[in-house]
């Protein structure tokens, strides 16, 4: 999470403008280095939880497509974590995003790998309706009411991700993928807590980016 939020701030102008998509209640964590660079910190979110988010100047609970309707060319960055693999329209997502951007602006985001073992099953589990059953028998019930949202997974690889920004507008999009074992092994039995680790080692070894666990890109609007 330092990582993406490092590179954000990086990414963004003194006095910049920025959107946060899906900033919630900041259960992602909060950004002091985004927030100190940006002139205006503006979050978006359908969940009524974005009231609570007290790093905003503006916040506003609407989801990215209907929000981007009224606040056109108005950002100069943009950015989204653990909010990709929740979207069920990629097409109108990133038209959405491209929308808000100001030319030239650019969109970040965080998210999870779909061809990474946690990605998988999270994407069968989903497929097959059952994702709520298998969170419940490996978290805190009452996490799941709080915090859990329906994935999707339908722009959640290099391939996916690519084709639907350069659809919508994006010229230029810059990849970067790790992995982080103790961010699975809560989900998985405590028998297998250890497969986590090898997994990450060997996809390191292997220099396998594609099998790792966090997937995150940089997309610049336009030429």
């Amino acid at each position: 999470m330092r990582h993406f939020a490092r590179w954000v701030a990086a990414s963004t102008p003194r006095g910049a403008a920025v959107l946060n998509v899906g900033g919630g209640c900041n259960a992602s964590g909060d950004f002091p280095r985004i927030r100190g660079r940006a002139g205006l910190l503006v979050v978006v979110d359908p969940s009524a939880r974005v009231a609570d988010n007290g790093e905003a100047d503006e916040r506003h609970q609407a989801t990215l497509e209907a929000f981007s309707l009224e606040h056109a060319d108005r950002f100069d960055v943009a950015f989204a974590v653990f909010v990709m693999e929740h979207v069920a329209d990629p097409v109108e997502f990133t038209e959405a995003a491209a929308r808000v951007l100001k030319p030239t602006g650019v969109f970040l985001a965080l998210t999870l790998n779909q061809w990474h073992y946690f990605g998988l099953t999270t994407w069968a589990t989903s497929r097959l309706g059952l994702e709520e059953w298998l969170l419940r028998h490996v978290r805190d019930p009452r996490e799941v009411d709080e915090y859990h949202f329906h994935t999707e997974y339908r722009i959640n690889t290099i391939r996916s991700v690519s084709r639907h920004l350069e659809r919508a507008g994006f010229s230029e999009v810059d990849f970067r993928m790790w992995d982080l074992p103790r961010a699975y092994e809560p989900y998985l039995p405590r028998r297998l807590t250890g497969f986590a680790t090898e997994w990450s080692r060997v996809a390191y070894r292997l220099n396998r980016p594609n099998l790792m666990g966090h997937l995150a890109f940089k997309a610049t609007l336009g030429s």
